[in-house]
Order: C-alpha cells, then sequence, then structure tokens
C-alpha cells in the first residue's frame, strides 16, 4: 500500500487523476460538458462562388440535454450542449464549400456573390440512448429579401458506441458520445449540402 502511495504521489497525471476520481465520488457525480474537439474533415468539394448566411439564434446555442447512463455511472450526468455542435459543425463545412461564409445570431441577407442564400438552423431534437445520439435539424433557406425556398428537417444517427462505453465506463462515455454526434452530424449536414447545391441549380 506504501509503494502505490508513493509512486502515485511522484506521478503528478496520475495524482490529478485520482483527485478526480475522490472528488466525483465525495459530491455523488460529476457533471461533464460535451461539445467537440478539434473536428478537421474535409467535405470533398469545390468552393462555388456563392454567398451563405447561417443564422443560429442564442437559444439554440444555449441548448443542454442532460445524458445519464446505468452503464457508466449513474452518479455521472454528461450535458451535451447540441447547438453548440451544430455551430461548430457549420463553421467547418460551410466555408470549404462557398465562397462566402457568416454566421449571425438573427437573419441578414448576404451582400456578396453571384448567388445569395441565408440558412436558418435550429436543433429540433438531440437524444443519445441506445448507445447512439440522434438529432434532427431544421433548416429553412430563403433568397434576398427572405424569400423561403426551403425548410426540412434533417436526421443523422450517429455510429452505436456499445463497446467503448462498456469497457470504458464513466471515462470512455464523454468520448462515446462525442464520436457517435460528430457521427450524426456529418450525415445531416450531408443530405442538407446536397438539397443547397440542388436549390442553388435552379433559375
Amino acid at each position: 500500500m506504501r509503494l502505490i502511495a508513493t509512486r502515485v504521489s511522484g506521478n503528478p497525471k496520475v495524482l490529478h487523476l485520482v483527485m478526480v476520481v475522490v472528488t466525483c465520488l465525495w459530491i455523488g457525480g460529476c457533471h461533464h460538458q460535451i461539445r467537440f474537439e478539434e473536428i478537421n474533415h474535409s467535405v470533398g468539394q469545390e468552393k462555388i462562388d456563392v454567398s451563405i448566411v447561417a443564422v443560429i439564434a442564442p437559444e439554440t446555442l444555449s441548448k443542454v440535454t442532460p445524458i445519464h447512463s446505468i452503464m457508466t455511472g449513474a452518479a455521472h450526468t454528461w450535458e451535451a450542449r447540441p447547438g453548440e455542435m451544430l455551430q461548430q459543425m457549420t463553421d467547418l463545412e460551410f466555408p470549404q464549400v462557398f465562397q462566402h461564409y457568416r454566421r449571425v445570431p438573427i437573419y441578414e441577407d448576404p451582400t456578396e456573390g453571384q448567388k445569395r442564400l441565408t440558412v436558418e438552423l435550429s436543433v429540433q431534437h438531440y437524444d443519445f440512448s441506445d448507445f447512439h445520439a440522434t438529432v434532427v435539424v431544421q433548416a429553412k433557406v430563403y433568397s434576398p429579401g427572405r424569400i423561403e425556398r426551403l425548410e426540412r428537417s434533417y436526421r443523422g444517427a450517429g455510429k452505436t458506441q456499445g463497446a467503448k462505453m462498456f469497457w470504458g465506463g464513466a471515462f470512455a462515455m464523454k468520448s462515446a458520445i462525442r464520436q457517435s454526434s460528430y457521427d450524426a452530424y456529418k450525415k445531416l449536414f450531408e443530405q442538407l449540402r446536397r438539397d443547397l447545391m440542388e436549390l442553388l441549380r435552379q433559375p
């Protein structure tokens, strides 16, 4: 026992981990904030001379979805932030496709580009259950002058993370939620991009 204590006290990383565990047990559980970290995938499209304004309202950005799991510790609460995930995905994907891109909190018309669209985005549904994330995002697309061109809900279901949760317990839960959510958002954004490109081909 003395040898273990000596090794722990001599290793700052291990000591920090032990302190986190003890703190969580002491207060009856931990709260974990979940958003994406360092996402950087390519959509595989060339940029086109189009101006896109993405509107994500503050109430969407502030959404919080509490998640509990008996498998990984009922005392823990993971707080997913689907609105922030939506913002992160929009900021990553839209600039890869459209020459001019801005994100704003309230409606604006684009002011440059050959073709111009404003896209209002909101999270209609977010859930993590049965080891995977399910996300529904509503998109309303307008031409300048707020002429509605498209309104549709896009659903994405992420890959299941049961094995990671089973073997990793509470410490793997955060990664499981993040990875499955990331996959869900990528799938629904692929559908959204396809519809936007089809809309832009119309006269």
